[in-house]
């Protein structure tokens, strides 16, 4: 994933200065995972978006936008497979759903996929699925993931809601 390269080739020793709404201005910590293996990603569902495989085979799981010293959650963190398929259990997602993520304060990050329409991407907390379309973001991973990174780890969803 282009974007991926080209903000790992701006990271300082995993961190990166970022400035977020209001002119809040920090030095922020990005942790990835190693790549899954074939083996690993033999446990996604059947119908788990090429995109979102393509991020798990670079990292299987990252942590972005956190703060530097790590003291306490406060980014982002895209889960590994084994993760993916935990949460999705524990959350209760229906078919074509995966949960993929966590984002600040533990709003949930969910993939609707293997939908005729186009993939989406859900996040907030405590998602029902069948009755809160505005929480769904009518694109897939790549480009919620470009856009999270342009945003510098904001949550640009919330910012017309």
């Amino acid at each position: 994933m282009i974007v991926l390269e080209a903000l790992k080739d701006r990271l300082v020793d995993g961190l990166l200065e970022v400035q977020k709404e209001e002119g809040e201005v920090a030095r922020e910590r990005f942790i990835f995972n190693r790549g899954a293996t074939d083996e690993q990603l033999a446990l996604l569902p059947a119908w788990t978006a090429d995109d979102y495989q393509t991020f798990l085979r670079q990292h299987n799981g990252a942590k972005l936008f956190q703060q530097e010293s790590l003291s306490y959650n406060d980014g982002f963190e895209l889960f590994s497979i084994e993760d993916c398929l935990t949460y999705s259990e524990i959350w209760e997602c229906p078919e074509d759903f995966l949960a993929i993520g966590a984002g600040p304060d533990g709003e949930w990050i969910v993939y609707e996929m293997n939908r005729p329409a186009g993939n989406r991407i859900w996040s907030g907390e405590f998602l029902n699925f069948e009755e809160w379309e505005e929480d769904a973001m009518p694109f897939g991973f790549e480009r919620w993931l470009d856009y999270l990174i342009v945003a510098q780890g904001t949550q640009f969803w919330e910012w017309f809601r």
